[in-house]
């Protein structure tokens, strides 16, 4: 067995995974182990992706990759498919399957990035390819510190200030962004698994391990210049909502009584952060501008 740590959790794994900090044996909040799962249940959706939802328990179907079960915010299952590459399982076991724990635990989960600036953190969201990643690596390579790369973790309730967990230390990047944003060279940097473009860039010296109070959120948009202005609550509303990590596929996950809760949360973090719209030409040499004007809201007032 090996032990980790994780956005506050202590896991206990039958797989080896490199990317997570190690821990001794201590308690565990979460077990990740091999099992069998009935693959019958599933509905099948799209991009060879199939579901089942039900009680506290959520399964997957990844085409050539295999099954996962996660239950009751303790537990994940799975039940690989054969010659499956090991690295393989741990894109969804380290995304989507340990977003579930922390939803099933009762945090709010969003896709996107984080850093930390003057004790505080800057949460970075935006649809797919809008340089997340990129614009954490860039505040990292300026002297900052990670807190998450893919799934950010905030607590958040009426009574204290929205806290954001740190995951592990790892930034997953283009080659074009690792290049530009730290001065990698690709070529030596590994591949998340076989037929992924991306790098995984393990090696983060500057990396935050216990939860610190939430800065700020950026939605990263498309404009004429770099710039950044404050959304209103509808707007600020919508994007937490849209970036919210089961928002497209998971749906399921945000109706009903659940839905409620998730709703009230993104109005706890509205409430006591300010939430922008951080917008830039789809440019990869003006990120740098962009990390600049964050650093100048957490060093003013607007922070």
């Amino acid at each position: 067995m090996h032990f980790y740590k994780a956005y506050g959790l202590h896991l206990k794994s039958e797989l080896s995974f490199p990317e997570l900090l190690a821990t001794e044996k201590s308690s565990v909040d979460v077990v990740i182990r091999l099992g069998g799962i009935d693959r019958s249940r599933f509905t099948q959706t799209d991009l060879g992706i199939s579901r089942y939802f039900a009680t506290d328990e959520v399964s997957y179907y990844w085409e050539d990759v295999g099954a996962f079960t996660v239950r009751h915010g303790t537990e994940i299952i799975l039940d690989p498919d054969p010659h499956v590459e090991e690295c393989l399982l741990h894109l969804p076991i380290l995304g989507i399957l340990l977003a579930v724990i922390l939803y099933q635990r009762g945090f709010l989960v969003l896709h996107g990035s984080a850093v930390a600036i003057d004790g505080k953190a800057a949460v970075f969201i935006a649809s797919k390819g809008w340089g997340k990643s990129t614009l954490a690596a860039t505040l990292y390579g300026r002297g900052h510190y990670l807190v998450t790369d893919d799934v950010v973790v905030l607590e958040s309730n009426t009574r204290e200030h929205p806290r954001v967990f740190p995951s592990f230390p790892q930034l997953k990047l283009l080659p074009e962004a690792a290049a530009f944003a730290l001065g990698d060279c690709p070529d030596e940097l590994p591949r998340l698994a076989s037929g992924y473009e991306k790098r995984s860039r393990r090696n983060i010296e500057r990396f935050i391990e216990a939860p610190l109070p939430l800065g700020a959120v950026y939605q990263l948009a498309k404009g004429q210049e770099v710039l950044a202005h404050t959304l209103e609550l509808q707007e600020a509303l919508k994007q937490l909502i849209t970036h919210t990590y089961f928002a497209q596929g998971s749906y399921q996950l945000l109706q009903g009584q659940a839905g409620a809760v998730h709703l009230q949360q993104c109005m706890d973090i509205i409430r006591n952060v300010p939430i922008y719209r951080l917008e830039r030409p789809h440019h990869l040499e003006l990120v740098a501008a962009m990390a600049q004007l964050v650093e100048e809201h957490f060093k003013s007032s607007r922070v």
